[in-house]
């Protein structure tokens, strides 16, 4: 009897301490991807992680996360750009922004989707703000304000892509290439247009 009662006893110290790791791992998992992956959705702190499984790194998804930004001002800016630009050449380059970064974004979302990557969906503060400062601005002013940034913009999302295309993981590399083609088109038509309002 005393035998069984011992035998009972370590049965159960063996399974709470299985418990006791099962639990450790978990908490270590999920402090890791959420220090990775925190963030503004909807002006809301909101973490997700890229699951394991996926077989995404840490630098695919935080390339995910930063051309989902990207594409958002593009778009947003686009649209301001549309109603407050004076020159016929920046409405077109606008409309063009706009058609074509609507594309790349519902492709990213798909793609972020497919490696369980959340993206943002909203635009952080500081890019909202500026993006109010320039709805106030028309004219030749606004012109040239939206040209300057087009081209800075995309100087950074060009070296953004460069690195996305180097990823281990195949679909976000293809998509990374073939997306940073469109990118240094826009840088193209951006520059020209700046350089023909001097």
């Amino acid at each position: 009897m005393k035998k069984i009662f011992l035998f009972s006893i370590g049965i159960a110290l063996a399974l709470s301490f299985q418990a006791c790791q099962t639990a450790d791992k978990k908490s270590a998992t999920t402090k890791d991807s959420v220090s990775g992956d925190t963030n503004m959705v909807n002006g809301n702190k909101v973490t997700g992680a890229e699951s394991t499984e996926s077989g995404v790194d840490e630098a695919g998804a935080t390339f995910l996360r930063k051309a989902a930004v990207g594409g958002i001002m593009e778009v947003e800016a686009a649209k301001i750009a549309r109603t407050n630009a004076k020159s016929v050449a920046v409405k077109e380059f606008a409309a063009k922004m706009l058609t074509d970064h609507t594309k790349a974004n519902t492709e990213l979302k798909a793609l972020a989707i497919n490696k369980k990557v959340i993206t943002p969906d909203a635009l952080p503060a500081d890019d909202q703000i500026h993006l109010d400062e320039m709805k106030k601005m028309s004219g030749a002013a606004f012109d040239k304000h939206y040209m300057q940034m087009m081209v800075n913009d995309h100087e950074k999302t060009i070296a953004l892509f460069k690195l996305g295309k180097e990823n281990r993981d195949q679909e976000i590399k293809t998509w990374a290439t073939n997306t940073l083609k469109v990118i240094e088109l826009h840088n193209e038509m951006a520059k020209k247009i700046v350089l023909n309002m001097q």
